[in-house]
């Protein structure tokens, strides 16, 4: 029996932005010199700035420094940029309805690989502290997905254990290093998609 659900943050509660966006973005900050702000727009998992950040080995703001200084990008675009970025419009309002339903029945918790600046985004702008029990942020712990030094914290956080755990993710790796480390995890690739997976995990319907 499923006790507790971990979601992941980016990509599932946050909608990933499209190829259109992507490609949008990539001609309005001129990407063609900057392979390394091509690399974190299209591969973000593979990103080493990226991963670093998410490792709390570089601040937030150290990266849109990089940007505005290394990069000569104007203070006002970063500016429009990240208010775009982190925008409610970019909640996932389903995935969102889908954790209110479940919260009160299930332990609830978001782990994600994320900064240093993420657990005031994620608790006082989109309020998600009222939908789950507990967010485990990356940059805190010093540790990323799919390491599976993370499932053992989250363990911990939650008293919880991995056969009665379920993490919904839409990286790949993070779904097939939580099985490996003996959890429940489906991947998300939309969201009737996901929440039909982690019901029929719930109802005993997948083993």
């Amino acid at each position: 029996m499923i006790k507790t659900i971990f979601f992941d943050f980016g990509g599932v509660i946050i909608k990933q932005p499209s190829d259109r966006w992507v490609g949008l973005w990539k001609k309005v900050l001129g990407t063609d010199d900057h392979p390394e702000i091509a690399d974190m727009l299209e591969n973000p998992h593979e990103s080493q700035m990226i991963k670093d950040i998410c490792l709390g080995k570089i601040p937030e703001d150290t990266m849109w420094r990089i940007m505005a200084e290394k990069w000569h990008f104007r203070p006002s675009m970063i500016g429009f940029f990240r208010r775009w970025l982190f925008s409610k419009r970019q909640l996932n309002q389903h995935m969102v309805k889908f954790l209110g339903e479940l919260n009160g029945h299930y332990q609830t918790a978001i782990l994600s690989n994320a900064g240093d600046q993420s657990r005031r985004l994620m608790e006082e702008i989109y309020r998600l502290g009222e939908y789950v029990d507990e967010i485990i942020i990356s940059a805190e712990e010093g540790v990323i997905k799919p390491d599976p030094r993370i499932f053992e914290i989250a363990m911990d956080r939650m008293r919880t254990k991995p056969e009665t755990s379920l993490l919904l993710d839409d990286h790949l790796a993070n779904v097939e290093a939580a099985r490996a480390f003996g959890m429940h995890a489906v991947q998300f690739i939309y969201h009737y998609q996901a929440i039909k997976m982690v019901r029929g995990h719930l109802d005993g319907r997948y083993a």
